[in-house]
């Protein structure tokens, strides 16, 4: 592969994540003497469009943003240190050669060990030590039934033992005073918002409650669906959507839903480092009456791979569904005192 680059112009186009441009900067070092020119590119979909973008926007690799790679570097570093220095010590001290210690597993290893104390200490307790008691009343006001819970600094207010709440609950009894003071309403509209795009934990948690697969299957079954074109780069943390799939999606939706579709804007979430990247999203809007049809003309076939585009394919669907009237509600908030 190295030789086929002498002299000609070579395009990089491995993941656009640290690891990705850490590969490809590898690799640009093995051939940055022979080639003529050297770009940077990413491909964020496989489709026509989307391999055209990234052609379109290639910049020369010596001009790319460098810092990826040494941040790559770093992380290695971090997991070579963490690795080198735990594993022989976990090792010995649990006499297992093939476990292993890392940056990332072992912190997290660290909190389900932790959450697990947790739930053994509370299934050692007895029945009354496993319940908190709160108190509630129903009264009628106005010829209408409403539901007061006790509350103490804008909580409900919460007993540790049963004992505890009924005592406090003779203790109002016996001194009530019969006129109750009226506070404060607060009333706000709400609504029930469209989902928003799949980000890649996202994709996993609903895979996992809808589909019921394990994580790994979800991640493969996804990947699959990239790599035929079918889906954006599944590895982002971004809720946004560019502005060009959103006027092909309306331009096609639009007129076949008129009365449901908006076309709505996400912004890529406060915790996003990805600005520039995308939700994961069907790359070709298309009915749902197609789906299956749509999938075959890319090789997809199985029953699972079709699962897991169908997941996709309505989140995306439904993340331009317009607020509708029926989904407005008012919530009121009431305050007594006495």
């Amino acid at each position: 592969m190295i030789n086929q680059c002498k002299d000609k112009v070579v395009y990089i186009a491995t993941d656009h994540d640290r690891e990705g441009y850490g590969i490809g900067y590898k690799f640009y070092e093995k051939i940055k003497n022979l080639a003529k020119t050297i770009y940077r590119t990413e491909f964020h979909e496989i489709t026509k469009s989307g391999v055209k973008k990234g052609l379109n926007n290639a910049v020369l690799f010596s001009q790319s943003n460098l810092n990826l790679y040494y941040s790559w570097l770093g992380r290695i570093v971090s997991d070579q240190f963490i690795g080198f220095t735990l594993t022989p010590y976990l090792r010995k001290n649990i006499k297992n050669f093939e476990v292993s210690a890392g940056r990332v597993q072992t912190p997290a290893l660290s909190i389900l060990v932790e959450l697990d104390k947790k739930i053994q200490a509370f299934e050692q307790k007895n029945n009354d030590g496993k319940l908190s008691y709160s108190i509630e009343a129903i009264i009628d006001a106005l010829g209408s039934q409403i539901s007061i819970a006790l509350v103490e600094e804008n909580k409900r207010k919460v007993f540790e033992t049963k004992e505890l709440a009924q005592n406090f609950l003779n203790d109002l009894k016996n001194n009530l005073n019969p006129l109750a003071f009226l506070d404060a309403i607060e009333q706000k509209d709400k609504e029930k918002a469209p989902p928003k795009p799949f980000t890649t934990s996202n994709l996993l948690k609903d895979g996992a409650r809808i589909l019921e697969m394990g994580v790994k299957q979800i991640q493969e079954h996804a990947q699959k669906l990239f790599e035929a074109g079918l889906i954006t780069y599944i590895r982002t943390d971004s809720e946004s959507l560019s502005k060009e799939y959103l006027q092909e999606h309306e331009a096609f939706f639009e007129s076949i839903y008129p009365s449901v579709y908006e076309y709505r804007e996400y912004k890529a979430g406060k915790n996003s480092q990805a600005e520039a990247h995308e939700a994961i999203r069907i790359t070709r809007p298309h009915c749902y009456e197609d789906l299956k049809k749509v999938c075959e003309e890319h090789n997809i076939t199985d029953t699972d791979d079709l699962k897991v585009y169908t997941l996709i394919f309505f989140n995306t669907i439904c993340s331009q569904i317009k607020i509708k009237s029926e989904l407005l509600f008012q919530k009121s908030r009431i305050t007594l005192s006495h």
